[in-house]
Parts: structure tokens; C-alpha cells; sequence
């Protein structure tokens, strides 16, 4: 089913402003997602960054604090230089005055173990909210870990794992002191549940939202710090997520990956720069929830994409609707042409091309009117001359038969009614001349009517026969070229050139002037070339004659046979009529 023009225009105006939007709301929403992204990016980021440096900062507080106890000068009075080390901590005046308070108030610490040999040592624990210290036994790892630490006289951080059960590991910040001139290990115990508060902020307006968190990875890649979603997960759940491999190669930055839950996160990630601690510092929230904005927003643009779509559907079937109308009324008006009505159109109001398209359409119905007047014109002189022919030749028939034949047949009568008995033998010979007279001429009237040479040995012959009548009655010189190996030619294409050879010849005969007559028929390319030619007077000065038939007759002729007729003046003097037919055309 054929479209209209205006359905036509509505569906490609509608295609294309649609993929225009599409392409907008698609370029739109890529960026808005992207800035999204970057958006979260830096917000995990920024949280990264500060939990990190409040963890950070928890460690060197701690270490600073501990600098400050190993400082301390331990004297005791001569009676009790014999004091042990349980004793002594839990008699001196500093841990039962200023050092209590600092156990009390931040609470920073949970276990304190003094370490001389295998065979002295202590360990307390510390309440949280009262500073009092219990006595508690050191674990074989603690006697291991403490050993190596005694030669040394710095600081040091160490995590103490234990195999048996995950729960009591600690960390634990080391520092040799001097003691009765013995070399003691002082370790505090961090308290690990500070380090969780700092991770764990369940707040949704920490940034990180419902699913975000910020944890801690060790280099055996075991949570240091509370999942979110996995209670107990401190040294029992494995992360070797892209991030944390990443980060653990000095590497900071942000991506998207599956955490250690298996679920698509963005991610910032870096290493941590705690002393003797190969830690990792993760934020994170999931792809699922970081993308809800750009969901709406897309939900959004989705409805505004429909809602714009239908009210372009509007106006572009308005628009088409009114750019067609004029189109429809050319087209109505062309129908009218077609069952020949011509009328100018005057009722369409429109301005630019379509303006122009209703000038151009008057200007081709006016052209087509004079046209198809000329045409009756032509139609018309072409049946009249049809006519006027057929009348002249039966004029000629008639005057030839009277003339002619009708008064040798008169005379043949009169001969013989008018013969005497004795005359008879002579009178009979007379008249078998004069009827041999009679039937040369009815031959020759047959020859011009329809030559029997043409008919029964074709158009080379009849052109032959037809020059040589010609030098017969006359004094011209003819000459006829014909190439040897032309195409084979239909009978009536043979009839149609053997007259428009009589018509030029009698015209050359009757206005030429002439005394040589040329003829040529050959071959070029995919053409037929037909040629009559003449040393006379040429064409009058001023043209064609209107009253005459004869190239009027060539051309009709040429014409019905699909070729050209070329007139063209010969110098000094004289006329070529070439008629050039298509070899397609001659075998019709």
C-alpha cells in the first residue's frame, strides 16, 4: 500500500526527532552517570580517607601515650627493691593515679602484660570503666612474641594471632623498658571495639547509605574490622577482592568490582600507614543502591521522552498536514489535465518553494494546453496533407487514366469501328502496337504505385530502377553507393526509403535545378544512414515552402521508423537530406 506524502513526512519528521531525543536522553543519562559515579567515587572516598586518619591517628595517640609511660623513671625505696612486677603494677602511684584516669576516660586499652623472662612476667586485663586490673595469664604466643622483642629497645606494633581461637587475637603496642636493671616488655592491648566504632557507622548520613561500609583487610586478607553484614567476621572472613589486591600493591584509587559478599560494589581503595601493620582500608557501597538516583532520573527521563513524543506526533502531523495540502490540490488539479481540463490554480495560498512549485505547475498547464493545441495543429496539417496526398495522387491516377489510357482505348475503338474490310490486316497491326503502347503504360503507372522490382528483388534493385528512369527522362546524372553487407531490412522499412527516395528525387527534379543526383545507404555504429544528395540550388532563402508535402512526408516516415532527418546545405551549392534510423528500429 503506497504511503501519502504528508504519512510519509510525519513518520520520517517522527523518526528522526525521536532518535534525536533518544540520542540526547541517551548522551544525557551516560552523563549523569558517569557523574554519578565520580559523585560516589569521591564520597567514598572522602570517607576512606577519614577513617583512615582517625584510625591512624587512634594508633599514634596510643603509641605517643605509651612513649610517655616507657619514659618514666621506676625507683623504689631500698625496702622494697624487691618488688614484682604485679606488685608494681598495680602499688605504683602513677598507674593508681594519672595512668588509671587515661584507662578510665578513653578506654583505649584492654590488657597490659609486662614481660622479663619465661619465668617473670604479667598480664592484666583492665576494666573498662573502672581502670582495675585483673590479673590474667600470658598465652605461649605472648612468651614468643615478647622474646624476640626483648633485645630491642623500640617501639613496635604486632598483632598477636591466635591459631585456637580467632576471637582472642590482639594487637598489642610493645616497648622495652628498664626496670630494677633488668630489661621488662611493657604491651598494651588496643582495645579493637574503638576501631570498630570507627569503621562500623551505621549512620545513613554517613555517606555510605544503607549498604555502604568502610572495613579493614589484613595481608592475609581476613577482616580487621566488623563487617556490616556478617557478625564475627573480624579474622574470619576472607576478602581477595580486586580492590584489596590493588590496595595492597601501593595502589589508591576507585572501581567497580564484587566484594567479598559477591556483590557488585564502587570501591575506594588504599593502604593503611599504621607502623609494623601491612593493613588495607576499603569504602564501599553497593552498585544497586549508588545507582538508584540515575535509575529515577532515567524513570524520569523515560516519561518526559513519551510524553514529548506524543505532543511532537502533534505538531509534526499539523506541520506535514499543512505542507501536503497544497501538494493534494496540484495533485487533484494534475487529474484534471489528464481528462483534459487546463486550468490555472488560484486557490492555494502558500509562500516559498511551494509557492514557486504552484507558478512552475501554472506555467506547465499553460505550456501543456499550447502544446496539445500545437499537437491538434499538427495532427490536423498531418491528416490534411495525408488527404491532399491521397487526393493528388488519385487526381494524377485520374488525369494519367484519361489522358492516357482512356483516350489510346478511345482511339484503338475508333480505329476499329471505323476500319474498312480491306483495311483490316494493317488497322489490326496498328492497334496490337498501340495496346503494347497501352500496356508499357499501365506498367509504369504499377512501378509508381508499387514497384514489382521492390517487391520481388528488393530495396537495391528499386533504387537502381528508379535512378535509371530517372537519366532515361532527363538529363541528370545519377549515382547510387550502397555498402555491401547491411543488416536485413524489413519490407516496410524497404517501402518507406524507396518513397522517401521518389519524394526527394521529384523534388530535386521538379525545384533543384540540379544536374547530379547522389544516393547512399550504409552502415555506421548501431545506425542506418540514408542519404539523398543534390549539386542544385539548396533551399530557398527563405526555408521550406509551407504548402509543400514532400520533406514534410520524409520526416513523417523517418519518424514512424524511429530515426532523425538531417538537412544540410552542400558547398557551393547544393542540398543532403540524411535520415539516420536505429538498426533496432529496421527489422520491425
Amino acid at each position: 500500500m503506497r504511503k501519502s506524502l504528508a504519512n510519509k513526512l510525519l513518520i520520517y519528521f517522527v523518526v528522526l526527532n525521536l532518535l534525536s531525543i533518544l540520542i540526547v536522553g541517551i548522551f544525557a543519562y551516560t552523563q549523569a552517570k558517569d557523574a554519578l559515579i565520580l559523585r560516589t567515587f569521591n564520597q567514598l572516598t572522602s570517607v576512606r580517607i577519614e577513617k583512615k586518619k582517625r584510625v591512624e591517628d587512634f594508633f599514634q595517640q596510643c603509641i605517643h601515650e605509651i612513649e610517655a609511660i616507657s619514659t618514666l623513671t621506676f625507683s623504689f625505696p631500698p625496702e622494697k627493691s624487691t618488688v614484682n612486677l604485679s606488685h608494681f603494677i598495680s602499688d605504683h602511684r602513677i598507674f593508681k593515679t594519672g595512668f588509671a584516669s587515661l584507662l578510665t576516660g578513653k578506654q583505649n586499652y584492654k590488657s597490659i602484660y609486662l614481660y622479663q623472662s619465661n619465668t617473670v612476667s604479667s598480664g592484666f586485663q583492665i576494666k573498662p570503666k573502672t581502670g582495675d586490673l585483673s590479673q590474667t595469664k600470658l598465652q605461649p604466643e605472648h612468651f614468643q612474641l615478647f622474646a624476640g622483642l626483648l633485645p630491642k629497645n623500640e617501639i613496635s606494633v604486632r598483632e598477636l594471632l591466635n591459631p585456637k581461637d580467632q576471637s582472642k587475637t590482639e594487637i598489642l603496642i610493645c616497648k622495652t623498658i628498664s626496670f630494677q636493671d633488668q630489661k621488662v616488655v611493657l604491651a598494651f592491648g588496643i582495645n579493637t571495639e574503638i576501631i570498630n566504632s570507627i569503621m562500623l557507622d551505621r549512620n545513613p548520613l554517613n555517606g555510605l547509605g544503607k549498604s555502604g561500609e568502610a572495613y579493614l583487610v589484613g595481608e592475609d586478607h581476613l577482616l580487621r574490622s566488623t563487617s556490616r553484614f556478617q557478625e564475627n567476621s573480624i579474622y574470619a572472613v576472607k576478602s581477595s577482592t580486586k580492590g584489596v589486591k590493588l590496595a595492597f600493591q601501593d595502589s589508591i584509587g576507585s572501581d567497580i568490582f564484587k566484594d567479598y559478599r559477591g556483590v557488585q560494589v564502587l570501591s575506594s581503595y588504599s593502604k593503611m600507614n599504621l607502623p609494623d601493620l601491612n593493613w588495607v582500608i576499603l569504602a564501599e557501597i553497593d552498585q544497586h543502591e549508588a545507582m538508584i538516583p540515575i535509575r529515577n532520573y532515567g524513570n524520569s527521563m523515560f516519561y518526559i521522552l513519551i510524553i514529548l513524543s506524543l505532543l511532537l506526533l502533534g505538531v509534526v502531523a499539523i506541520i506535514a498536514n499543512t505542507i501536503t495540502a497544497p501538494i493534494r490540490k496540484l495533485r487533484a488539479e494534475t487529474e484534471k489535465i489528464s481528462s483534459g481540463i487546463y486550468e490555472q490554480v488560484t486557490d492555494i495560498k502558500a509562500d516559498g518553494e511551494i509557492m514557486e512549485l504552484v507558478a512552475a505547475f501554472n506555467q506547465m498547464t499553460q505550456k501543456i494546453k499550447e502544446q496539445q493545441e500545437n499537437l491538434q495543429i499538427a495532427k490536423d496539417q498531418s491528416i490534411s496533407s495525408m488527404i491532399d496526398g491521397q487526393e493528388a495522387e488519385r487526381s494524377r491516377l485520374a488525369r494519367e487514366l484519361h489522358d492516357g489510357l482512356a483516350q489510346t482505348i478511345l482511339a484503338i475503338k475508333m480505329r476499329l469501328e471505323n476500319t474498312a474490310p480491306e483495311n483490316a490486316a494493317a488497322v489490326l497491326g496498328e492497334s496490337r502496337e498501340m495496346f503494347s503502347d497501352l500496356m508499357t503504360e499501365i506498367r509504369g503507372m504499377s512501378n509508381d504505385l508499387m514497384p514489382a522490382v521492390l517487391r520481388e528483388f528488393g530495396l537495391n534493385h528499386a533504387l537502381g530502377s528508379l535512378l535509371q528512369r530517372i537519366e532515361e527522362n532527363s538529363l541528370l546524372q545519377t549515382d547510387l553507393q550502397i555498402q555491401g553487407d547491411l543488416p536485413e531490412i524489413s519490407k516496410k522499412t524497404e517501402t518507406y526509403l524507396y518513397r522517401i527516395a521518389q519524394e526527394a528525387t521529384n523534388n530535386i527534379i521538379k525545384h533543384g535545378q540540379a544536374k547530379n543526383i547522389n544516393i547512399q545507404l550504409t552502415q555506421k555504429a548501431d545506425s542506418l544512414f540514408f542519404e539523398i544528395k543534390d549539386d542544385g540550388i539548396g533551399l530557398p532563402l527563405n526555408g521550406i515552402p509551407k504548402n509543400g508535402n514532400g520533406l514534410s512526408n520524409i520526416k513523417e516516415r523517418i519518424s514512424i521508423l524511429g530515426g532523425n532527418v538531417f538537412l544540410e546545405e552542400e558547398y557551393p551549392h547544393g542540398l543532403k537530406v540524411q535520415c539516420k534510423i536505429p538498426l533496432v528500429k529496421i527489422s520491425v
